[in-house]
């Protein structure tokens, strides 16, 4: 009998955005412990370009995409709590059970642990253009930093995805204060921040901006100059989480300086961490989804593409001309 196949964008060797296409590939089936799902839509993140460039050590063929929700399809042995044709969501970026990712695709496969229902009446592309940065975020604030309600929190790079959900989870838990670094227009940051400062004149904005001049957690997914300046602002017993460098710019922190002001610089990799720790990214997981059913975290709607133009979508993200968030639309 000949192989069912699906269609799907990837790659069959590391290279630009041109490298990415739709072509037919097998469809995977669930083994011990997972489910397989029909894909409705694919979340559509930086970290895919990385992906797809060959930046990690993965191998190809390799089909990007580490976030989507639609209908289960099939549920692997030792599977429980997931019916066929349940709606649910998913992280595909536990890459330590072996080679994961997989969303630009009609079907994906998920480990149970990073999967979750889905209310049958909330908006899927919600739930989409959420899961990465939300769960990111959730862990970051609530597992990492130990955000207390006492808080100031400081989030660089506010107006991009993930910076913006950071903000507005910050906002939810809550923090005393949230204030949100742009690099130039403060009106683009998110209205749950409670001040907004310029990157070029973070001391300054700190110092009319707290009674000292500090803050107690620092989100930093820039780094670069700025994640350099944010660590001199920490108060004692401050915070500084970082979860990125989108500035390629990586700036290294003194111990003496940590020793010496009471300071602390944690790292958090969803994609590193998650086999190691599923039962923090499942509560993650599920307390994202909640909030976004419940309106609570409102995160504004992405744009749609096809799949096909998954390639362009990947150039924008490059050029930084892509929306906030955009999710491609695979069920069609």
């Amino acid at each position: 009998m000949k192989a069912e196949t699906m269609l799907a964008a990837g790659v069959d060797e590391f290279g630009p955005a041109s490298a990415l296409t739709v072509s037919r590939r097998p469809v995977p089936e669930p083994g011990p412990g997972e489910i397989s799902i029909d894909v409705t839509y694919a979340g559509v993140g930086f970290v895919d370009t990385l992906l797809r460039s060959g930046a990690f050590p993965l191998w190809t063929p390799m089909v990007p995409g580490i976030e989507v929700t639609g209908r289960v399809r099939a549920v692997g042995r030792d599977v429980q709590g997931f019916t066929v044709g349940r709606s649910v969501a998913a992280l595909l970026n536990d890459f330590g059970r072996g080679q994961r990712a997989g969303g630009y695709a009609q079907v994906a496969v998920a480990h149970h642990t990073m999967a979750a229902p889905v209310p049958d009446d909330v908006d899927l592309r919600r739930v989409t253009a959420a899961l990465v940065n939300g769960v990111t975020a959730w862990v970051a604030l609530h597992d990492v930093a130990r955000l207390d309600a006492r808080d100031r929190v400081l989030v660089l790079g506010v107006t991009g995805g993930l910076g913006a959900t950071t903000a507005r989870m910050a906002a939810l838990f809550p923090a005393r204060q949230v204030i949100g670094v742009v690099g130039r227009d403060p009106d683009r940051a998110p209205a749950e921040c409670t001040d907004v400062v310029v990157a070029d004149a973070l001391a300054e904005g700190l110092d009319r901006l707290t009674p000292d001049g500090s803050v107690d957690v620092v989100i930093d997914p820039v780094g670069g100059p700025l994640r350099a300046a944010a660590f001199q602002r920490l108060a004692p017993f401050g915070r500084q989480v970082v979860l990125g460098n989108a500035s390629r710019d990586d700036r290294p922190f003194s111990g003496d300086e940590t020793w010496l002001a009471t300071r602390t610089v944690s790292g958090l990799s969803i994609g590193g961490v998650a086999h190691l720790r599923p039962a923090t990214c499942t509560e993650a997981l599920t307390a994202v989804i909640s909030l976004v059913a419940r309106g609570i975290l409102d995160e504004p709607l992405p744009a749609v593409e096809p799949l096909e133009n998954a390639g362009k979508v990947h150039e924008a993200l490059e050029s930084r001309t892509a929306p906030a968030k955009t999710v491609l639309s695979v069920a069609d």
